[in-house]
């Protein structure tokens, strides 16, 4: 199984507080459907109050941003969330791009030998996020290529039966 561990690092505070300088809240809270005040006190780690589940849900919805998402994720040690609902079999070639757009950041980065500044740290997560999140969108797309076409899964499927029975993995 799985061995979760939560970070030490505070990644959801952070994304917490960015979420709220990035957005306005009241128009956020109202589509939401909730208190603005009490969606600025959720926001910020310094109050008690604490974003439910149900709340996470309704702002990564009406905003369509899904970095408190991920943050939650990468407090956890897990990868950046991957919205599906995006997905679409003809995009592959535009999710193989911004994918490579992003990494693409990444090293002009490394090669840069900038001072890592937390403005800078936070475009570079951002940047690794989105490559991931296309990368995966990518294989999606290409998983969902070749189930569309019964043929060629069948016969994936085929090839796949004979590696493993002469124990090819």
């Amino acid at each position: 199984m799985f061995d979760f561990q939560v970070s030490k690092h505070p990644h959801f505070d952070n994304a917490c507080r960015e979420f709220a300088l990035r957005h306005n809240l009241t128009e956020v809270a109202q589509a939401a459907g909730m208190n603005v005040q009490m969606l600025r006190n959720k926001l910020n780690p310094e109050q008690k109050h604490q974003l439910t589940c149900v709340d996470l849900m309704r702002i990564t919805d009406v905003t369509e941003d899904a970095s408190l998402l991920d943050a939650l994720l990468s407090q956890m040690h897990c990868l950046p969330s991957v919205p599906v609902n995006e997905l679409t079999t003809e995009k592959l070639d535009i999710y193989a791009l911004r994918a490579t757009a992003e990494v693409g950041q990444l090293a002009a980065f490394a090669a840069s030998g900038e001072k890592m500044t937390p403005g800078r740290r936070n475009a570079l997560v951002s940047n690794i996020n989105s490559g991931v999140r296309y990368l995966s969108l990518a294989a999606l797309a290409v998983h969902a290529r070749i189930h569309s076409n019964p043929a060629l899964a069948s016969t994936l499927d085929a090839v796949g039966g004979l590696g493993a029975s002469i124990g090819i993995s």
